[in-house]
């Protein structure tokens, strides 16, 4: 029985790629200590992304995308997402590119009779004001960039959207797909901001070297969703395994996958121990912040004693990273 199964490992990262292929392979698996590689913030923005592709109707993953965009919350971006669903007739992708010319493309909020000084801040805004920041003509002409609460930044973001929306719906392989997601404006403006919020210090200063540590970690993750597409030949396929599946392939019993701190006082019928190279466990660069070897040589003592009938040791004979 799965839940009878531990994979124990020393690099939260290194469960990544376990759990990526496990869920290739239909093994239902749990994650403890440490977030789901399907639950990190940059797996799903990038699972968004590829859902508005092939569901430009998706107005949460839509909305989702538009959470990180400066100076748009989520009643904004749900009105954006109702006005090019509008002028592009159920679909947003029609919205960008072929809009069609309607009387009304925003709705109009009823008047607060005790704020008359502020009715006017509804009336359509001017295009205008976003004429000198390099924008195609064709987006500058959409109908809705005259959003009254449309910050530059705002605008900004939508385009780098906009061009992302150009390029994707051609793609028919997911592998491709993802590939287009990671070298796409709008998801390296999303990992500079998560990255951001992982390296900035209680003082507020970001730390360079820890915010570049968190880039690579996001495109890794990225590398890694691109590897588990490999197996799709459609996006939509892709999409359900994944994002339908990820529920599923969490919940009720599964192989337990755990870190050593979140294995103890446990006990399972079988064990794999793995990744068990000179600098990955022993981990080196824990070692060199002040643990020690004995730390590890203890840590491994506490992941082998958690099998009670077989015990598996693993390693590789190369490192892709």
């Amino acid at each position: 029985p799965h839940h009878d199964i531990a994979v124990i490992f020393r690099n939260n990262s290194t469960a990544d790629g376990i759990e990526a292929s496990l869920r290739e392979q239909g093994v239902p698996c749990k994650r403890k200590g440490g977030i789901s590689f399907f639950d990190t913030a940059e797996v799903k923005a990038m699972l968004d992304l590829v859902s508005v592709v092939v569901n430009p109707k998706d107005m949460m993953a839509f909305i989702h995308t538009f959470e990180y965009a400066k100076g748009i919350g989520s009643s904004l971006s749900r009105e954006l997402f109702d006005g090019l669903f509008k002028i592009g007739e159920g679909n947003i992708y029609q919205g960008f590119f072929h809009p069609k010319e309607v009387d009304e493309v925003f709705k109009k909020r009823p008047k607060n009779h005790q704020l008359g000084l502020f009715d006017d801040i509804h009336d359509i805004g001017s295009v205008s004001r976003f004429r000198d920041f390099g924008f195609e003509e064709t987006f500058l002409s959409n109908p809705v960039l005259k959003h009254p609460k449309l910050t530059t930044d705002g605008a900004k973001f939508l385009y780098q959207f906009y061009k992302f929306m150009k390029h994707s719906t051609r793609i028919k392989n997911p592998q491709t797909l993802i590939n287009h997601v990671l070298s796409s404006e709008v998801f390296n403006a999303i990992a500079d901001i998560l990255a951001i919020k992982r390296s900035t210090k209680k003082d507020g200063s970001v730390d360079q070297t820890l915010k570049s540590e968190a880039r690579s970690r996001i495109f890794r993750k990225g590398h890694l969703l691109k590897e588990l597409a490999n197996g799709y030949a459609s996006n939509e396929r892709f999409l359900n395994a994944l994002t339908l599946g990820s529920n599923e392939m969490s919940e009720g019993e599964g192989v337990n996958l755990l870190s050593i701190h979140a294995s103890k006082g446990l006990e399972f019928k079988e064990v794999y121990v793995i990744d068990l190279m000179d600098g990955r466990f022993p981990n080196r660069k824990l070692m060199q912040k002040g643990g020690s070897l004995e730390e590890e040589r203890r840590l491994f003592y506490v992941a082998t004693t958690r099998a009670k009938d077989m015990l598996y040791l693993s390693y590789a004979k190369y490192d892709k990273i």
